[in-house]
């Protein structure tokens, strides 16, 4: 876990970076040299002037909202979970226009495809977020929470959000390119993947999207204490299982009825030693009215050392932690594994396109393999909670849906006709 890679200076010879300074500049000049080379190519159209609108929203975002996230007598920060999914972008449009090429798109409509599919899809992946994380986004005022929102580089994007709104974008993209969807997706798909692969290394980066504890070995890790950005604020992992009580050895969780149970006690640790047994239901925690799982959450989220918990039995059991650990329990690496799934699933269907027979077997397979797979990694990611009253995970829930999507993304490629000759590579 490295949150921060490091940091841009605040001033370069005197004039800032960010702001009425060197980037604006810079940028500036990028834009002209862009929008001369696209009227040059293709005169004043609607393809040319399409970018005006993006080229002038990032001037903006230079000029007054990236001086805001710098860090005051730092600079601006890089943050790991940025560097790689900018490095995961970069990767997959440069894959998906060498295939493009070769199949005889012209690398300037790959390009912007790519553009638009990338703001469609940070958008989508960040809304998709909030939505799902709305109360930890709200500040004070309404340029604060704003602000909040925009600090999608620290983390908090879903990768079905970016999906629908990359998709979204694709199929607008296409219909106005008079380009067929299925043969064009089948040219990204495997590029999208390679681009998560290296994304859910960004996810390590920054100590999100972890699995569930783990009793050790080669193949689990560790988080630090605290944040990296935050020096006050608890790492993700550590979090969870502090609000979980399993930093105190035991598992906290809601019953049916959203009461708190003790669903799990570590064989040799002090709760273990106090005479604590799974399925104990709390009643009182610290002399307190614990009703709910939520009210047990915001109590050990406190930190208490010592725990005095009140079963519906009447029974009570206190013991002491000796000292909360400078890192987590070790849990199980799922931002790696999902990082090698992503990267498998991308070298067989780059391998695999040669040898398709019809446009758009490559996205179904892409599509159907990924909500699969990631339908499996659920199972061992503990960061999300059961969702619509379930065990599954929303993300899970997307995955179901999705796949009956794409059923029927299979019946209308079935009806394709078969391609002629085999495709290049």
């Amino acid at each position: 876990m490295r949150q921060t890679l490091f940091y841009f200076p605040h001033e370069v010879a005197g004039l800032p970076l960010f702001g009425a300074g060197w980037m604006l500049i810079a940028w500036s000049l990028f834009a002209l040299v862009l929008l001369g080379v696209l009227w040059r190519r293709h005169g004043w159209s609607g393809e040319t002037k399409g970018y005006l609108p993006v080229l002038l929203a990032m001037g903006a975002a230079i000029l007054f909202v990236v001086p805001r996230l710098e860090v005051d007598g730092l600079g601006l920060p890089i943050r790991g979970y940025g560097a790689f999914m900018l490095a995961g972008v970069i990767a997959g449009v440069a894959t998906a226009v060498y295939r493009g090429k070769r199949q005889g798109i012209d690398p300037d409509q790959m390009m912007s495809l790519a553009f638009w599919m990338f703001v469609a899809g940070i958008v989508g992946a960040r809304a998709f977020f909030i939505i799902q994380y709305w109360d930890s986004f709200q500040r004070g005022t309404w340029f604060q929470t704003v602000g909040q929102m925009l600090k999608f580089t620290e983390g908090g994007l879903v990768v079905y959000g970016s999906l629908a709104g990359a998709l979204l974008a694709f199929v607008i993209f296409c219909r106005r390119q008079q380009l067929s969807a299925l043969a064009v997706g089948d040219i990204i798909g495997p590029s999208m993947l390679l681009g998560l692969a290296l994304g859910r290394i960004g996810c390590l980066m920054n100590g999100c999207c972890y699995g569930g504890v783990c009793e050790g070995g080669p193949v689990c890790i560790s988080f630090p204490r605290y944040s990296s950005v935050q020096k006050d604020k608890l790492s993700p992992p550590y979090q969870q299982q502090l609000v979980l009580g399993q930093l105190h050895g035991i598992r906290i969780a809601p019953d049916a009825t959203g009461g708190p149970v003790i669903a799990a006690v570590a064989p040799s640790g002090p709760a273990a030693a106090a005479g604590v047994s799974a399925g104990a239901r709390i009643t009182r925690l610290n002399g307190r009215e614990a009703p709910t799982f939520g009210d047990v959450q915001a109590m050990l989220a406190q930190g208490p050392p010592t725990l005095t918990i009140r079963t519906v039995a009447g029974e009570e059991f206190s013991w002491a932690t000796a000292g909360f650990p400078e890192r987590s329990l070790p849990v199980q690496p799922t931002q790696i594994y999902s990082s090698i799934n992503a990267f498998l699933l991308f070298l067989t269907l780059w391998l695999f396109f040669p040898f398709r027979w019809k446009d758009g077997q490559v996205i179904f397979l892409t599509l159907g393999l990924y909500a699969i797979s990631r339908f499996v990694l659920e199972m061992i990611r503990t960061d999300e909670g059961g969702y619509l009253g379930t065990l599954l995970t929303i993300s899970q829930w997307v995955s179901v849906i999705s796949i009956v999507a794409i059923v029927v993304l299979g019946v209308v490629i079935h009806r394709q006709p078969r391609l002629n000759v085999r495709a290049a590579a």
